[in-house]
């Protein structure tokens, strides 16, 4: 893949050699990793294969690798490498679901991959792309743990009672929530933006800022066939001075994410959204200020790991990204690992924070 000199567009190219495939052997087993879970990113890093990944014109990479890393104890890891510019989450669990099909002696996937990008592409217009955070620039809030060379990403379990009970207590309290419903997401994304503002004592009278991406497949008109593999999501963004939004209840933050998402599925905004994205590529515009108070908040749980990735072993054990060093605002809600059965119905969430603020978070998030 790479990028094309006249339009700046990404591109991809067949030369015939297929995806990489490494095999690789350790000489531990899973259990001295704790089944690969709050292992240190480093060690995570020799799962995968390796990718240098550049967007430069002359230069090409591959946009998917796969390693499997053989362990003495019979477990094995499948490490994949996949760029974001050409697949979502949910489109990689279909391509890992047509993995295993193949691999199980099926002749073709049962769903056909379908490209299409052109149903996404809208034309561009003479209007200036709009970078999300470029309008706070200077009013966004910082923090006295920022910038350091100490940044760590853990992985923090709640449990499922945990999760139920706030639910439950959201809804008994609030009349609204008690109408409408409180979804897990809902209700974590609101604690987690809480408790990482106050992890890293931002300054009150700044600007933070809470985004997540919601799925547009079943949005467009007309919509994206099934087996479409690229991506199909757009972004949204909250905003809110840290003062609010520590004088916020949670009750109030949940409300607010509920309406976000729900005014981000009008076809009007989709639609902007989507000419936006291309201005965007046009001008190669990007926010390059001060992000200490950005989270862009991600959910992995039901995008279709668990319920598709079936080599003949059944389902994996666990299932743990890694987060890029350039990836220090993302938080992840994930499953949790079938190593602990009690866990089921509960979420963990990884997250990175520089070292002495990663302290603080975990006692913020009392939840768990």
């Amino acid at each position: 893949m790479s990028r094309r000199r006249s339009d700046r567009k990404l591109q991809l190219t067949y030369y015939s050699e297929g995806v990489p495939f490494v095999i690789a052997t350790a000489t531990c087993n899973l259990a001295t990793l704790n089944y690969i879970e709050n292992i240190d990113e480093e060690i995570a890093l020799r799962l995968v294969p390796e990718v240098e990944l550049n967007y430069q014109y002359e230069i090409s990479y591959h946009p998917l690798t796969l390693q499997v890393t053989k362990f003495p104890c019979g477990g094995f890891t499948i490490g994949v490498a996949l760029s974001h510019a050409v697949s979502d989450g949910f489109s990689f669990a279909m391509i890992m679901h047509a993995l295993t099909e193949l691999a199980g002696g099926k002749s073709k996937p049962s769903v056909m991959p379908v490209w299409e990008r052109e149903r996404l592409v809208r034309g561009i217009d003479n209007k200036p792309a709009r970078v999300p955070g470029s309008n706070s620039d200077g009013l966004l809030a910082t923090s006295p743990y920022m910038p350091t060379d100490f940044m760590v990403t853990e992985t923090i379990n709640i449990r499922p009672e945990n999760i139920k009970k706030l639910r439950d207590t959201l809804v008994r309290e609030d009349e609204f929530l008690n109408k409408e419903g409180v979804t897990t997401f809902e209700v974590l994304s609101a604690y987690i933006w809480k408790s990482r503002c106050r992890a890293l004592n931002l300054n009150l009278d700044g600007i933070t800022v809470l985004g997540f991406a919601v799925g547009i497949r079943h949005v467009l008109d007309p919509p994206v066939p099934r087996g479409y593999y690229g991506n199909s999501y757009m972004d949204v963004y909250i905003e809110l001075t840290v003062r609010e939004l520590d004088e916020s209840s949670i009750s109030d933050i949940v409300k607010l994410v509920k309406r976000t998402k729900k005014s981000a599925y009008d076809k009007k905004n989709v639609e902007e959204e989507l000419r936006n994205i291309e201005r965007l590529i046009k001008e190669d515009a990007k926010f390059e200020g001060l992000s200490d108070s950005l989270l862009f908040l991600t959910d992995m749980r039901n995008i279709g790991y668990f319920e598709s990735v079936d080599f003949g072993w059944k389902e994996p054990v666990h299932v743990r990204p890694l987060t890029p060093e350039s990836a220090k605002n993302l938080g992840m809600i994930l499953r949790p690992s079938k190593v602990d059965p009690s866990m089921e119905g509960g979420v963990k969430v990884m997250m990175t924070l520089p070292r002495d603020a990663m302290v603080n978070f975990k006692q913020e998030m009392h939840i768990c």
